[in-house]
């Protein structure tokens, strides 16, 4: 739509240039912006209630832990603990905790008596786990963040490989640990 300009031909016809306004073009576009934020809000109603009620990030992080799950089982061939079981190993002090982020993250806090296999340095060999871990037969409970985090799943699936055979993954990780408010060390 182009803009209205009123013309002047008696200004046009002394030498003077024709007036233009922009108040058509700012109050159309102002017309738009309101139309789309309209719609947006209607289109993503859901979205929008979610987010204002406080529910939106613990869906999120709940969908994040279902792929992660699925993810572990098909793409990696390790198995995922379910929280509880992991604690109760933990209170029986029958399983060791594996810690797969990077040293600086497991200083700032991690499970306590939790070991750093940092994923980087074990998938480049440069940590040897039979000098950590002498006992394959042991319950590994391999952990990172939590959410999006696939760290451990790459350390449990090394570990798995190189002959560990109760290695398992923690998939809400150090963050769901630390909120449920067992027991770390910072």
């Amino acid at each position: 739509m182009l803009p209205q300009t009123k013309v002047d031909y008696a200004s046009v016809s002394a030498g003077r240039r024709p007036t233009f306004s922009w108040r058509p073009i700012i109050k159309d576009c102002l017309y738009f912006i309101a139309l789309a934020i309209l719609l947006g809000g209607l289109l993503n109603y859901s979205l929008l209630r979610n987010a204002f009620s406080g529910t939106l990030i613990p869906r999120i992080q709940q969908n994040q832990v279902v792929i992660l799950k699925a993810k572990a089982k098909q793409l990696y061939g390790v198995t995922v603990i379910e929280f509880a079981s992991a604690k109760q190993l933990y209170d029986e002090k029958n399983a060791v905790f594996i810690d797969a982020r990077n040293a600086q993250e497991y200083e700032a806090g991690h499970i306590s008596g939790a070991i750093n296999v940092p994923d980087r340095e074990f998938l480049m060999g440069e940590i040897d786990p039979g000098k950590i871990l002498p006992n394959k037969d042991s319950v590994l409970i391999t952990y990172c963040d939590g959410g999006e985090c696939e760290l451990a799943l790459d350390v449990a699936k090394g570990l798995s490989e190189r002959g560990y055979t109760d290695v398992f993954v923690l998939v809400e990780g150090y963050q769901g640990w630390e909120a449920a408010g067992y027991p770390v060390d910072k």
